[in-house]
């Protein structure tokens, strides 16, 4: 529909990602093939080891039980080019490095679309719901001031907070940007749908006249780079199947070194990425452009969960439309600045997973089929397993760790020399595989980054049971859109209340019980393995340091002492005026260089766990021999 010599499209050079991607691609391959393998034949020696032991014990499958659980998700989608969801634990990872490092490489690359003449026309849709004014006019004027032909472009602002203040500031701004208009369908906080509806509201009352070729959807806290729409629109130009392309995320108030991996650069610079090499990428929210006609043909934005840009993605998908995403520095946002506005935020999105159920429902947008209806249903509910499997772990580990021994199969020490072995073998390959998706990625990952906000399953548990067992209001009524419009980051409060809220509100308080029990249970089974009787190099090895255990022990060590880190030394966030620069022409951006000093940095404690992890694997292949 659009082919692309038509249009004049520069291709600019890689950048460092990309070349680090083609570097390290062919390792990623590879790597994740032999983890995969490995962990296939630990599994299946440490279940016949089970089978035929002759003094079996319910420890032992307890702990091959809670080996597995984080091991592999209990998802049911078997097929990894069409992946539902991406917060899989181990294997479920490596199974998707696979299928994206096996066909032919689709990654995108950076383009830039030229000229002022015949280019296409775009609706850039930015949705606010009672955001402070101020942050929503720094958008607003970004938008306006897009590097595009103004003949080419609207700006719309849609506002279902029904603000008079915002009426009037965007009618004094219309003077100087003809193509800005405000719009609302009245006062819609907790009632309909808030950002899918709004944006239907867009698509199938605004624009019916007179609509666009695109769009581009923008949260009312995220400001656009000027070169935003010549950066993404060749990529939809130039792939006619291609129905929506997502950006990454940048926030210009993160703290240093992102304590609660709030910029989410996992997932954009490793699962997102792979997607996208599959044709599969996640749309992020805002920052997205999409084909007006796919979206249409797809029912509009779904309204039936509040992550409705994670179920667009995986509708569009299901009908045969490549999503896409860039790497570029395009856009910048805000992150809540408060553990309880953080969890608030999280909550929201494992809600709307859990919703992904209610697609089922003769009610739902019917212009899903049936078949896809089914694949989102159970990728809803693969997600809430993921959340169930880290709780029931992370409590596990210190119950198991205080009994006495008993848990792995010992009918002679040559069985227990080939599971010990076996064992090293896998936990070394996840630690390989995790080195080599970071090199993929050009950025280094702290330890386990997969499995980051892990330590917040049971928060998101617990609130996705009272939403739907216990809450009292319609089930579409989430707001979403910018945090700054949550309670949650008031900083009125006092110290005591702020640790009140931090700690039992936001259920911070499991978690240092987690911690306590798991490091003490550690402790407690080194002392009984050194004080025993019998061989204490074996008793170690059969027990606190028999690698797997010991690799979930770090695992569940590590995340749970991230909101204690936070209780003790809270992150300083960058206030708006410290980071942001204004021009002549009163724009306010992030100030040059921002980007760069929230680059992903490795902590000590991450390069200490890689010089570690290699050493204590190498301990227990020695401790085998000698035993």
């Amino acid at each position: 529909m659009f082919p692309e010599n038509v249009y004049d499209i520069e291709e600019l050079s890689p950048d460092h990602r990309t070349l680090s991607a083609r570097k390290y691609r062919k390792y990623l391959h590879h790597i994740a093939q032999a983890a995969i393998w490995t962990t296939y034949i630990y599994f299946a020696a440490r279940l016949f080891f089970t089978l035929t032991t002759p003094e079996q014990t319910w420890k032992m499958w307890v702990i091959f039980g809670v080996e597995g659980l984080f091991a592999r998700k209990l998802s049911p989608m078997e097929n990894i080019e069409q992946p539902l969801t991406v917060l899989d634990i181990s294997l479920n990872h490596q199974r998707l490095s696979l299928a994206a490092t096996t066909k032919p490489s689709n990654q995108t690359i950076r383009k830039r679309l030229l000229g002022t003449e015949n280019l296409p026309r775009v609706d850039v849709l930015v949705t606010c719901c009672g955001e402070p004014v101020e942050i929503i006019l720094d958008t607003v004027r970004a938008a306006c001031a897009l590097d595009y032909p103004v003949s080419r472009f609207r700006v719309q602002l849609l506002d279902d907070g029904a603000s008079t203040e915002l009426h009037d500031e965007i009618a004094k701004l219309a003077t100087k940007w003809t193509h800005l208009s405000y719009h609302t369908r009245g006062k819609q906080s907790g009632k309909s749908f808030a950002k899918a509806g709004n944006l239907n509201y867009a698509l199938f009352s605004l624009q019916t006249e007179d609509p666009p070729e695109f769009c581009t959807v923008v949260d009312a806290d995220s400001i656009l780079m000027p070169e935003f729409l010549r950066a993404t629109l060749p990529h939809l130009l130039a792939d006619p199947e291609a129905a929506l392309l997502t950006t990454r995320q940048y926030f210009y108030n993160l703290p240093r070194g992102d304590p609660l991996s709030q910029s989410r650069a996992y997932f954009y610079t490793c699962e997102n990425t792979e997607l996208d090499l599959l044709g599969h990428a996640l749309d992020a929210g805002s920052g997205a452009v999409f084909r007006r006609d796919a979206i249409l043909d797809a029912g509009g934005y779904p309204t039936y969960s509040f992550s409705e840009d994670w179920q667009l993605s995986l509708i569009l998908r299901g009908l045969g439309k490549r999503t896409m995403q860039v790497q570029e520095v395009l856009q910048f946002g805000l992150v809540p600045t408060s553990l309880a506005g953080h969890l608030k935020q999280r909550n929201r999105w494992h809600i709307g997973h859990s919703q992904q159920v209610s697609v089922l429902f003769p009610s739902v947008n019917k212009a899903i089929p049936e078949n896809l209806r089914w694949d989102i249903a159970l990728g809803g509910l693969a997600i809430m397993a993921g959340l169930v499997s880290y709780s029931i772990g992370f409590v596990a580990l210190p119950c198991l760790l205080v009994s006495d021994g008993g848990f792995i199969p010992a009918g002679s020490a040559l069985e227990v020399k080939i599971q010990l072995v076996l064992a090293a073998a896998y936990v070394a390959s996840t630690w390989a595989y995790d080195w080599a998706r970071s090199a993929h990625a050009g950025i280094p990952f702290e330890p386990f980054a997969h499995a980051e906000n892990s330590w917040l399953a049971a928060a998101h548990l617990y609130a996705v049971l009272r939403f739907h067992l216990f809450g009292s209001k319609p089930k579409g009524s989430f707001v979403t859109g910018s945090t700054a419009n949550s309670t949650e980051n008031a900083t009125s409060i006092s110290s005591f209340q702020k640790a009140y809220r931090d700690t039992i509100q936001s259920g911070a308080l499991l978690n240092v019980c987690l911690f306590i029990a798991t490091v003490g249970a550690m402790l407690f089974a080194i002392w009984v393995a050194v004080t025993g009787e019998g061989s204490t190099i074996l008793k170690l090895l059969t027990t606190i340091a028999w690698p797997p255990l010991l690799h979930l022990c770090l695992l569940a060590t590590v995340n749970n002492w991230v909101p204690i880190a936070h209780l003790f030394s809270p992150p300083i966030y960058h206030s708006r005026d410290s980071r942001l620069l204004t021009t002549e022409k009163g724009i306010s951006y992030p100030r040059g260089g921002v980007e760069l000093e929230l680059s992903s940095e490795m902590s000590l404690l991450g390069l200490c766990c890689c010089f570690v992890v290699p050493i204590v694997l190498l301990g227990v292949l020695l401790g085998v021999v000698i035993s």
